[in-house]
This record gives C-alpha cells, structure tokens and sequence, in this order.
C-alpha cells in the first residue's frame, strides 16, 4: 500500500478509532493527511467478514468522493478476508428484493436514504459504524445536514450507532 508510518492525524486518531469500546470522533486535518485511510482501516477493522450483511456506513458528499473512497477500502481491503464493498450512489440499480451481502456501504445521502428506508436494503440495528466524511460540507454548506443526521440516526425509535465518525478538511 505504500505506508511506511502513519501520518500525525492517523496516529492521533487510530488508537481512539480502534478502542474498545467504541467511541465517537470528530476529525479535521489538512487535505492529504490520510484521513480516508484511517476511518477505512477502521471500517475494515470493525467488519465481520463472515456475516454477510451491512455493518458500516460511510457518506460522502459526491459521487466522485464516494467513489474514491471505496477504491481505498477495496484497495486496503484486499488483505481482509471475505470483506466487500458496495456503492449506494446514483445510476447504482438495485433490484427489489435485493438483500445486500456488502459489509461496507458507501455512498452520498439521497441514494442512501432511498437504500435505507425507501428500499430497505439496509437493517440499521445492525450498523456497527458511521462514517460522514467531508462533514463540515455534509451538514453546513450543502444543505446535507437533514439528509445526514436522518440516515445516522433512522427513523426507528432507539436506533444507536455503536460509534459515529465525522471528518473533514481543513482550508
């Protein structure tokens, strides 16, 4: 992959991303500090390769940005067994009936909601990790911010995400 030691934000970060138990993060670093690989590296860490259903969420403000990160998971994912990646983003079709076997769901908030409680392709009881990344975008300067909190929080009374990380990028 490249990695001789991890950046100043990974080594700050990963240790509270990897605790046990789980706890929230807000993160805000410069652009190129490798703060995809390190809430990646935590989703990967956080899957159950063997259960096939989704466990964690990762929101990006464009298609372009959910795409890339999900070439960083598949990438860093190829030394994790049984762990797939799929992308809730428009022009991905899904069929009714569909039940997802990807761990990793990553995608932009419209196509998310209409996945998660249009669709029900997601059971959120069992979404072990959120992750809203660009979140300064996600909840203030695109209006994302219903759109956000309404696909981490459900719309089921009691719905809790055993942990939710937020990161963005700092000017």
């Amino acid at each position: 992959m490249g990695f001789n030691r991890p950046s100043k934000i990974q080594a700050n970060a990963l240790p509270i991303l990897m605790a046990h138990p789980p706890q929230n993060l807000i993160v805000q670093s410069q652009s190129g500090t490798g703060k995809t690989a390190a809430f990646v590296l935590a989703m990967l860490s956080r899957v159950k390769g063997a259960e096939r259903y989704p466990q964690c969420l990762c929101l990006a403000p464009t298609y372009e940005l959910a795409l890339q990160i999900g070439h960083v998971a598949e990438k860093m994912g190829r030394f994790c067994n049984d762990i797939r990646v799929t992308y809730a983003v428009q022009g991905n079709r899904v069929s009714p009936g569909t039940v997802l076997e990807e761990q990793i769901v990553i995608g932009t908030p419209g196509t998310m909601l209409d996945w998660c409680f249009k669709r029900r392709l997601l059971n959120m009881r069992r979404i072990c990790m959120f992750v809203l990344d660009e979140a300064d975008i996600m909840i203030d300067t695109q209006g994302f911010s219903s759109q956000s909190i309404h696909a981490k929080g459900g719309e089921e009374e009691g719905k809790i995400f055993h942990r939710g990380l937020a990161f963005s990028q700092m000017c």
